[in-house]
């Protein structure tokens, strides 16, 4: 009987050298000549990540920055496909899951120290509010709390809501809330000491 032979075949040796650079030439042509096919195939996936982003954001920034999250995400996935090697993962997705909604938060954070002035109209009143009750943070850190407190603020009844904003963003006086919306100032000064409880349960577990 004949022995096997136990070194590796030339043909296998030769492709083990060869693969890496056939692949990446493959995937190469494949993003230039289909890249439509390559989003269309994963658009859904990429619009969910993106509408579940755009739901942690204040409708400000949903309003002015949703179609410009939904390019980043385009692009990110793209260069997700370009970098990705088959060989040691079958499905690009998860990796571009991870990417692209890491690029949506730079996106943001980027905004944030390009044009801070532009944050503040984004997150308004619970920006603000945090700002005011937390002077030791640092901006960006403030900024992103702000978000959160924007959050929390759309939890708040309509009357804590006022409370909150009047009495930070309006300088007003809890007597002269009262005032405006018939309620003694004591009433007021519960209401707005149960709004913060509020905010802080949300915000507590990121402190």
């Amino acid at each position: 009987m004949e022995k096997k032979d136990k070194n590796t075949p030339l043909e296998e040796s030769i492709w083990k050298k060869a693969e890496g650079d056939v692949i990446s030439a493959i995937k190469h042509h494949l993003i230039k000549a289909y890249p439509g096919d390559i989003l269309k195939k994963y658009q859904s996936k990429i619009s969910s990540v993106v509408s579940i982003y755009l739901r942690k954001l204040p409708n400000h920034v949903v309003a002015s920055e949703s179609d410009d999250l939904a390019n980043v995400a385009r692009i990110e996935f793209m260069e997700t496909i370009r970098n990705w090697d088959p060989l040691k993962r079958e499905d690009p997705w998860p990796l571009a899951f991870s990417r692209i909604t890491g690029a949506m938060r730079d996106h943001i954070r980027y905004l944030t120290k390009a044009d801070p002035s532009r944050l503040y109209d984004w997150v308004t009143n619970a920006a603000y509010i945090y700002m005011t009750v937390n002077s030791s943070s640092d901006f960006e850190h403030k900024i992103e709390r702000g978000v959160q407190l924007n959050l929390a603020m759309n939890q708040l009844a309509e009357q804590e809501r006022k409370v909150v904003v009047w009495h930070y963003k309006k300088d007003k006086t809890f007597k002269e809330i009262g005032e405006h919306i018939g309620l003694s100032e004591s009433q007021v000064s519960r209401i707005y000491s149960q709004a913060i409880k509020k905010i802080k349960r949300v915000i507590a577990p990121h402190n």
